[in-house]
Parts: structure tokens; sequence; C-alpha cells
């Protein structure tokens, strides 16, 4: 849990020496961040994730040596408490996917500020994942469409009711699902109960366990 109690150490992997410079002077005046470090390709990220204390990596996708995924694999290979919150400027579905599988915590576009990115970190160092809501419905919209022979069921579903199927399956409450999202928990509630409808099914467990074996997560 991310607090000015239990303050953590960030690394900052990124090969132009003005984002790593920009974010460590950002995030250097925030409590709850002790030790920042620094990597200007993957394998150095990867050198120092495993030489130092770090308990989340900001990681970019496109470095020499080793791109973010590879660094990613690595990390997570031996620490896998180690929290990885990608920031880049790829934001493909494909590229998404493959990073999440790799192990990344959280997803979200360069041009991101301060308080998402804040927010990002404070999911996952409570063990939380964290997609910002552009890529979210990119990626969402994408794995719909490439979903092969869907049911009639799947067909009746929305992006929105898909989007907020895959986040109650993350644990998230219809308040923090209304957030993430930009919409009221009302709107949330009323989608949950729609698919519950649509789908004939009596509780969100039966919703989550629908989803998964649909292959909607």
């Amino acid at each position: 849990m991310l607090n000015n109690r239990n303050p953590i150490n960030i690394l900052i992997a990124d090969d132009h020496q003005l984002i790593t410079d920009g974010l460590a002077k950002l995030l250097e005046t925030e409590p709850a961040i002790n030790e920042i470090y620094t990597a200007n390709n993957g394998q150095v990220a990867v050198e120092k994730a495993l030489a130092n204390d770090v308990h989340c990596v900001i990681m970019d996708i496109n470095m020499p040596l080793l791109n973010g995924l590879e660094a990613t694999k690595l990390i997570k290979n031996q620490k896998p408490f180690i929290k990885i919150v990608v920031v880049s400027m790829l934001s493909d579905a494909s590229i998404v996917n493959k990073m999440l599988k790799a192990g990344a915590d959280a997803f979200l576009n360069k041009d991101t500020g301060k308080d998402e990115l804040m927010k990002a970190i404070k999911k996952v160092m409570n063990h939380e994942k964290y997609i910002s809501p552009e890529i979210s419905i990119n990626l969402f919209t994408h794995l719909n469409d490439h979903n092969v022979n869907p049911t009639q069921n799947q067909k009746q579903l929305t992006n929105r009711e898909i989007e907020i199927i895959r986040h109650i399956a993350d644990g998230l409450t219809n308040h923090e699902i209304a957030a993430l999202l930009f919409i009221s928990t009302v709107t949330v509630d009323t989608h949950r109960k729609n698919m519950l409808s649509k789908l004939h099914l009596k509780n969100t467990a039966s919703l989550v366990k629908y989803a998964a074996e649909h292959h909607l997560l």
C-alpha cells in the first residue's frame, strides 16, 4: 500500500534523458516516494531493478539493448512483486496485450499527467491493475472485434458493458469503475443489471464466470 509512512522506491526506464529527468523531478516531491533510480535502456533497467530495493518501475517500450517488453519479462521472472507501470507513446491494442501478458500492471499514454500517473502507481501498489481510459476503450474494442464465433448473447453486449465486466472481474467496486470511466455509479449499476438481464444470470459472480468462460477477460 502506497502511503507516506511506507514510501516506495521507483525506477524510471526511458531512453530519453529529458523524460527520465522530468519524471524524476516530478515525482521527487511526492512524500510517498523515497528513492528514485533511472535507466536509459532496458538492460540497465533490469540490472538496477534486480540490484536495488525497487518497488515499482515506470517502463518505456522502445529502448536500446533490451526493449520494455523483454525487460518486463526479465524483471517479473526474477522479482514478480515489482510493479511495472508502462508509459509509452505506443498504444496499439496488440502492443498493450503483449505488455500485459509479459506482466505489466498498468499502461498509460506518455501524454498523461502527474495525477493519473500517481493514481496508476497507487493502484498497482495496492495489487490492482490500471489502464488509462482511452487505452481501455481501444483495447476492449479490439478484443471484442477479434472475438471468434461470438454467441448471440455476446453480440448483444456493448463495448462499454464488456469493459465494465472486465473491471468487475478485476475486483473494482461500482464507485471505482465510475471514477475510472468518468460515469456515475448509478450508470455502472444500471449496466451491471442490464447485463445480468441480457445474459439471464443471477448475480455478479455468475457474470464474471460467464466472462471467463467466453474469453471476455
